[in-house]
């Protein structure tokens, strides 16, 4: 039987690895050209002295152009999005700005690679608005699908409920709110307490202040109770003396567990009846509307009017 000699396959190991070393600085010390992607940077017009409503870029923009890049071959296997940057000073109202290699700024000066086409797209077309900055009202798009035996108290919430937009004039004049990201939640029996981001407006400049708002729900166990002796008001009897007949009630509410535990029927409830509906007959006991709970039943539910 032959024997291995593993010193032997030691030196064509090595001898091989050397050769694909050679082999590989070879091709990378040649010349190549090759298609690549580099950053635009738009910068906005100085503002002048006193100028509070300074012009800015109202025009959407494209982050990046293709390029054609020559070199050697290991500098191009370097390239990356910091390597290079087309910068342009936008000025005037509305203009399109050709593009050419001059405007380029070489960031990586280590690398021998040159940008010597500017393939997609040609040109820029940059227009320019005012600078304007107001107060936004927040919109939660919160969907909540709540537990059984479980209910929404209140409205959703954010936090802050405005937020601080600014941008070109025209854009932030038509914003008449902003949403955050759409979150939809199931079986949900507990306080909800999310942090999301707000949903930026397509083909817009716009800036937020802050990017992210709180969203708050409050979810409690649903509970019910009889509340009794529940005085009664007569609304819109101006002068008039008159007195419901009988003047107090029994009400049956439902809500959140927390809500009807700290009910204070005197304040809470606003129970009435409207003198403006009264025609000789009895009227319908009414209870001012609340989003905090539910009004089930209230009796008697019709009530006469004495004078006095």
């Amino acid at each position: 039987m032959a024997k291995i000699n593993i010193g032997d396959w030691g030196i064509k190991a090595g001898a091989l690895v050397l050769a694909v070393f050679l082999w590989f600085h070879a091709i990378t010390e040649k010349p190549y050209e090759t298609e690549t992607e580099i950053r635009v940077l738009i910068e906005d017009p100085p503002p002048g002295d006193g100028d509070e409503s300074a012009l800015i870029v109202a025009s959407e923009t494209p982050d990046i152009i293709r390029v054609l890049a020559t070199g050697r071959g290991k500098d191009l296997l370097q390239l990356d999005g910091d390597a290079f940057a087309l910068r342009i000073k936008a000025e005037g109202s509305t203009r399109i700005h050709r593009l050419n290699p001059s405007q380029i700024e070489k960031r990586a000066t280590d690398l021998d690679v040159h940008i010597t086409e500017i393939i997609e797209p040609k040109e820029i077309e940059i227009a320019l608005d005012r600078r304007m900055e107001r107060e936004i009202p927040v919109r939660a798009q919160l969907q909540l699908e709540v537990a059984e035996a479980h209910v929404q108290v209140g409205a959703i919430q954010t936090v802050p409920s405005h937020i601080r937009v600014s941008g070109p004039r025209a854009q932030v004049e038509q914003l008449a709110f902003v949403m955050t990201d759409s979150v939809g939640l199931q079986n949900v029996s507990d306080e909800i307490s999310l942090e999301l981001p707000l949903r930026h407006p397509e083909r817009t400049r716009l800036i937020f202040d802050p990017e992210r708002v709180r969203v708050y729900a409050d979810i409690q166990i649903l509970a019910e109770d009889d509340l009794s002796g529940i005085t009664l008001a007569v609304r819109n009897a101006d002068r008039i003396a008159v007195r419901p007949d009988p003047a107090i009630v029994r009400v049956k509410v439902r809500g959140g567990v927390d809500v009807i535990a700290k009910l204070n029927p005197a304040e809470d409830l606003d129970l009435y009846v409207d003198y403006l509906e009264y025609q000789g007959e009895s009227l319908t006991v009414r209870s001012a509307e609340t989003t905090f709970f539910e009004v089930l039943d209230i009796t008697p539910d019709k009530v006469n009017l004495i004078r006095e």
